[in-house]
């Protein structure tokens, strides 16, 4: 096993490199319709709806790059603009980004669901909590749960094809009952969720939940942390990851925004994971060189829609 370990977005995030058995990782492959030794990868933005630069970002990702893959936070007030995209080209593969937390200065958002409903996720000034600590301590697992269903139930009353769920800063995943809910509700929808062995809460939420061949776990996970962005540089980071990839089902996460004032403005306590960060996300992965890296490195490009219809939702 390699572990490649970083800090990342506001929490207790990690750059992850890890290999699971070659059975488990030929499943995943074969079962998409690709050889066992295939690597796979996932380009994956988050943070859609978070502004309007952030979604025309993740669009133009979507559209000119090789970004193959985004997910949703419906708390943000810019939802509407990137469901309405979903709905409207919906061979994208969109998936949910749940959201518990609220971490920008002046920048916030609450809760879907009526805070009466899920008082234990809601700080006084009646938004979510800032750091994913904070709902870790004070969260109840049953409020986590009302609170994603209320987020899934949304973007589908907004006609998005809903295909993976994942976790802003992880919360959703920070303890192993917040875990088992967010699992829970994948299953009840039918979707994948995105899960690491890395997870603190998924080791121990193994020793008390049963997994089955529709729990889809990643081989090697991967993101941006700020010594790549500030020593190594992002265009030599990712090159790095592409170069090295090794065979099974890779996520990278990347986060999609344009470096201008409204983007400045919403990230101006956090330089680390800023404005620039996120252009510098788009920059690379819109670039030929991105597109060539791949190529060269006999990567296949895959989806959640492909493991939700493939593997959750095969009979």
């Amino acid at each position: 096993m390699k572990i490649r370990v970083a800090s990342c977005f506001f929490v207790f995030l990690f750059t992850f490199t890890f290999s699971i058995s070659a059975q488990n990782t030929g499943n995943i492959a074969e079962k998409l319709g690709y050889p066992g030794d295939s690597k796979l990868l996932i380009i994956h933005a988050d943070d859609a709806g978070v502004s309007h630069s952030e979604n025309m970002a993740t669009i133009k990702g979507m559209e000119a790059g090789i970004v193959n893959s985004a997910s949703i936070m419906v708390p943000c007030p810019w939802f509407p603009e990137i469901a309405a995209y979903a709905r409207e080209n919906s061979e994208k593969d969109f998936g949910l980004h749940l959201t518990i937390t609220s971490e920008w200065k002046d920048f916030k958002w609450g809760s879907t669901s009526s805070k009466n409903e899920v008082k234990s996720l809601i700080n006084n000034h009646g938004y979510f909590y800032h750091l994913t600590d904070s709902v870790r301590v004070k969260g109840d697992a049953m409020d986590v749960e009302k609170e994603i269903d209320s987020q899934i139930r949304k973007a589908l009353d907004f006609g998005v094809d809903v295909t993976h769920l994942d976790g802003h800063m992880m919360a959703v995943m920070s303890t192993p009952e917040f875990m088992e809910a967010y699992i829970k509700k994948g299953r009840e929808y039918k979707v994948p969720v995105l899960l690491s062995k890395q997870f603190p809460a998924f080791e121990m939420l193994k020793e008390k939940m049963e997994f089955t061949s529709k729990d889809v776990v990643t081989d090697h996970l991967f993101q941006a942390y700020p010594e790549a962005y500030n020593t190594q540089g992002m265009e030599n980071f990712y090159e790095d990851i592409l170069t090295n990839l090794e065979p099974g089902l890779s996520v990278i996460l990347i986060h999609l925004a344009i470096n201008n004032d409204e983007m400045k403005a919403v990230t101006k306590d956090h330089p680390d994971y800023g404005s620039q960060w996120r252009q510098d996300d788009l920059d690379f992965f819109t670039s030929e060189k991105a597109r060539k890296l791949v190529e060269d490195n006999n990567i296949i490009l895959v989806t959640w829609r492909e493991i939700r219809d493939k593997i959750v939702r095969a009979k």
